[in-house]
């Protein structure tokens, strides 16, 4: 058995923090709150003193392609783990290993390579998001135009059959695309629409029918025109669709950001970095798949000049959403957390500190970052020098 304690804290509690209360973390799972006095002279393996830092849910990315010079769709298992250790020290315990436009050999690769990646204990990896191929070649951006193809069973059955897809990004107006809709729903992933030119009548149908989310909001659809609202219009009116957003300033404008956030409500927005590979490593020239892409100034591009992905960290990402927005801390973690979880029906084992979920935990300083992150109640990383949060073995 395996107790920790973080005291000292600010714990978040669904719309707020709890101060001047323990968090107890019992064999990998939240055990819940607890008043200090109650647990002085209680057994504990460690008790970590949080400092007056924050005790967040680790953040969740649902749309990541790879940071650090690791892509997933190149991937190893050796590879795979130098991407997660660089995640975990920017507060990130869950993401789905995103993969991209390309040829089916390369896909059932990357899947095989990720299916025996799922069983390490103890890292951030989720399951795998399905970006392409089946994606409209007019709405493509830096996907590959080669290898877009019209989807068939027999190529996308076995991807799915593999329990790891949580997520797949699909235009269902091309030829096959409702087949495809049904058979992922059927397997319990979660349909997003991106890279799509599906108009109003066309994506309402395709919502009523389950699709649930749209891929990075405005990058990869059409605009809104009064007389032709389409996709966002569509989602917008239906409830139960979430929004990804990309918050880095450079893929959509702060001011249409907060205006997503005002629209739709943060319990509608989900986060992402849809990083790549040349996050954290600086500009540069780097390839993806068969794509040289220049990094210049931390913007991401396609030789044709479309964005590739960005570079961005969902550390970056929460401070860039709290500030576009005008929100609080409390105000924009959800957008990090319960919501992705939520959308891909994991919450409230991820994205919540509440008893019974998953310990997956970050200490969270508003100046200096993550602290700590744990994993199952592992500890996975905790940050050097003397403003880390105090870990000690009881």
């Amino acid at each position: 058995m395996s107790r920790i304690l973080i005291e000292n804290s600010r714990v978040w509690q669904e719309d707020g923090f709890a101060r001047g209360q323990t968090l107890v973390l019992q064999d990998g799972r939240i055990a819940g709150l607890k008043p200090p006095a109650e647990l002085e002279r209680q057994p504990a393996d460690r008790r970590i003193d949080g400092r007056g830092r924050y005790a967040l849910p680790g953040f969740i990315d649902l749309h990541l392609h790879g940071s650090m010079g690791f892509d997933v769709m190149g991937g190893s298992p050796a590879s795979l783990q130098g991407l997660c250790d660089f995640l975990i020290q920017g507060g990130l315990t869950s993401f789905l290993a995103t993969t991209m436009t390309d040829s089916a050999e390369r896909i059932k690769a990357a899947l095989r390579v990720l299916t025996t990646f799922a069983e390490r204990p103890g890292t951030p990896f989720l399951g795998v998001h399905i970006e392409g191929p089946y994606l409209n070649s007019a709405y493509r951006g830096s996907q590959s135009e080669l290898h877009l193809r019209e989807p068939k069973r027999e190529e996308y059955m076995p991807w799915l059959s593999t329990g790891l897809i949580k997520m797949i990004t699909m235009a269902p107006e091309i030829a096959g695309g409702a087949s495809l809709m049904r058979d992922a729903l059927a397997q319990g992933a979660t349909v997003s629409i991106g890279h799509s030119g599906a108009d109003y009548d066309a994506a309402a149908r395709y919502f009523a029918a389950g699709a649930r989310q749209v891929t990075h909001t405005f990058n990869g659809m059409p605009g809104i025109h009064h007389r032709q609202p389409g996709l966002f219009v569509a989602a917008l009116e239906n409830p139960d669709v979430t929004f990804q957003i990309i918050p880095d300033g450079i893929h959509v404008h702060p001011a249409v950001v907060r205006m997503l956030a005002r629209l739709a409500g943060v319990e509608r927005v989900v986060v992402i970095t849809d990083a790549m590979l040349a996050t954290g490593l600086g500009d540069g020239q780097y390839t993806m798949g068969d794509a040289v892409v220049t990094v210049k100034n931390g913007q991401a591009r396609s030789p044709a000049g479309d964005l590739a992905g960005s570079t961005l960290t969902m550390e970056g990402a929460l401070r860039n959403i709290m500030r576009f927005c005008d929100l609080s801390l409390a105000e924009a973690l959800p957008m990090l957390t319960r919501v992705p979880a939520r959308s891909i029906g994991m919450y409230p084992q991820k994205g919540s500190l509440q008893a019974g979920a998953d310990a997956d935990v970050v200490i969270w300083d508003e100046v200096l970052g993550t602290q700590a992150t744990f994993i199952a109640g592992e500890l996975v990383y905790q940050a050097k020098g003397q403003c880390a949060a105090a870990i000690a073995d009881a």
